[in-house]
């Protein structure tokens, strides 16, 4: 018993409690990536624009042209890194305690698998492969170890067989109505997921965890307006402020992450809230208190350490549902039209029985390949929550198992 308390709690320095306040690596570590990309915010928007910043006199420019969505990614990525890859490093020991863990669930370790390569070829796949190009002559090109009416794509790049077109490994996945490989439409689309979940996570971790942590640890008059607040804000769709939001602004995958990121944190907020609550009755926190910790003290080095796992965990389950929104609005056409989106590769899938160039049934790859990779995406995303609830906190796997 006294093993499982030391793995789910950190030792406490009670001579350290009363003492120095001086901000941990990991907080400096976040204020300068704030800081830093801010700077760079600014220099590339507004420097570069005003031609404020000289040009070098040698043909090179050093603007380059950075969208907020990949701002937004950048600064995501580098506070994920510093918030979730630092505290692994820093504990070998407890990373290695959590992979054991993991990788005594099959589904969990499968999706995890699944979420890394996902994510490897999401990130440099599209820099590495290039995006797809237009090519009329060679569309709907079946994939491979299927094949089509030879008299539907203009030119077979397979072999013939019995008057039926089979696919070829230069398009492994088949190619559109407009001759684009599926494959690389596919790893733009994961990019585009990618840029979704991760911004996402970046906008519900902070906010939830400052909102669930105040209400809980405060209590009273402020836990009451804050969960107020948070029941007025589940109460608007998301969907109906993207709408409003694009007769303001247009359509764009910044607005669909910054809208669906800050409207939907009200849930993990809630699990954050009810987690505090019962932690801050306990015993460790009361002899911090004792010891003459700060407020502060006591929720950083103490409260959050043992909510981290409820944050994780309840984000992994809300990205996927904010991974199938933007899936959707790009399906129904109003996200931009120039993002190769799942949704809108999906949607691309039935243009061409629209126009009557083809039958769904015959170029069923172009809808269908898109749809089975954001359904296992999806479906990963959900089984890594779950193995993650059981992995952060054993104590709750060994009650579900009894």
């Amino acid at each position: 018993m006294a093993t499982d308390t030391d793995e789910r709690f950190e030792a406490v320095d009670w001579d350290a409690e009363a003492t120095g306040r001086r901000p941990s690596t990991q907080a400096t570590a976040n204020v300068a990536v704030v800081v830093l990309s801010v700077l760079g915010y600014v220099y590339e928007t507004h420097l570069t624009a005003t031609d404020l910043v000289p040009p070098r006199g040698d043909g090179i420019d050093l603007a380059w042209p950075v969208s907020n969505v990949d701002w937004l990614f950048v600064v995501s990525l580098a506070l994920i890194a510093v918030n979730v890859g630092f505290p692994l490093a820093r504990n070998p020991d407890r990373t290695r305690q959590y992979w054991r863990r993991l990788r005594a669930d099959r589904l969990g370790s499968a999706a995890a698998v699944y979420l890394a390569v996902f994510f490897v070829l999401g990130l440099f796949g599209p820099v590495v492969l290039g995006s797809p190009t237009i090519q009329k002559g060679i569309a709907f090109q079946p994939p491979v170890l299927f094949s089509i009416s030879s008299t539907i794509p203009t030119t077979c790049l397979g072999e013939r067989v019995l008057s039926r077109c089979t696919g070829t490994m230069a398009h492994p996945l088949g190619t559109t109505f407009e001759g684009k490989d599926v494959l690389l439409m596919v790893i733009m689309a994961m990019r585009i997921t990618l840029q979704v979940a991760v911004i996402a996570a970046a906008i519900i971790v902070p906010v939830a965890t400052v909102v669930g942590t105040t209400a809980g640890y405060l209590g009273g008059w402020v836990d009451d307006v804050l969960m107020r607040y948070v029941d007025l804000q589940q109460a608007i769709p998301a969907f109906l402020v993207y709408i409003i939001g694009i007769f303001l602004y247009g359509r764009s995958l910044f607005l669909i992450v910054v809208v669906f990121g800050l409207f939907s944190w009200g849930g993990v907020a809630r699990m954050i809230r009810s987690e505090v609550l019962s932690r801050r009755e306990e015993m460790y926190t009361m002899a911090a208190r004792s010891a003459g910790a700060s407020h502060l003290q006591v929720v950083r080095r103490h409260l959050l350490p043992n909510v981290s796992g409820t944050v994780v965990t309840a984000t992994t389950l809300q990205v996927p549902a904010i991974v199938l929104a933007e899936a959707a609005l790009a399906f129904l056409r109003l996200n931009e039209t120039t993002l190769p989106s799942f949704g809108d590769l999906i949607a691309g899938g039935t243009i061409g029985r629209v126009l009557g160039w083809t039958n769904f049934t015959e170029a069923w790859w172009i809808a269908t390949i898109p749809a089975l990779f954001l359904a296992v995406t999806v479906l990963s995303f959900g089984l890594l929550g779950d193995a993650l609830r059981d992995v952060l906190d054993p104590r709750g796997a060994s009650e579900r198992r009894e």
